[in-house]
C-alpha cells in the first residue's frame, strides 16, 4: 500500500505495481489506474517504523524531504484483523544498513 498527499488530499493505491521507469531523477510508475512519480533527489531522509497495533506489529517505509515532510508512506497491504506478512516485514529490514542478514519473527 501506498500512500501519498498533499494539503488536499492523499492518493492510497494498494496491490502490485508493474511498470516502473526511471527518467532522470524520477521514479515513475505507470500503471493502469495507479501513476505515481517521485522525485528521488528530493527525499532527505527514509525512515523503517514499526507500530503496536491490537493485530502485532506493523511496519512502514517512510519518505520524507528537507522540510520533515512526508512524501510518501508504504505499508505492506492487509486487512484489520490480519498480522502483517512476514516477506513484507523482512523486505524492509532487509534495507537497514548494517542490520543482521536474518529474519525478523513474525
Amino acid at each position: 500500500m501506498v500512500f501519498v498527499g498533499n494539503p488536499g488530499m492523499i492518493q492510497i493505491h494498494s496491490g502490485p505495481v508493474n511498470k516502473v521507469a526511471m527518467m532522470g531523477p524520477w521514479i515513475n510508475v505507470l500503471d493502469p489506474g495507479f501513476n505515481l512519480h517521485l522525485r528521488e533527489d528530493h527525499i532527505a531522509s527514509a525512515w523503517l517504523v514499526r507500530k503496536p497495533t491490537v493485530d502485532g506489529l506493523v511496519c512502514s517505509l517512510e519518505l520524507f524531504d528537507a522540510q520533515g515532510r512526508t512524501i510518501a508512506m508504504m505499508f505492506g497491504e492487509r486487512k484489520p484483523g490480519q498480522a502483517e506478512r512476514c516477506d513484507w516485514r523482512n523486505l524492509l529490514e532487509s534495507l537497514v544498513e548494517g542490520a543482521p542478514a536474518e529474519t525478523v519473527p513474525c
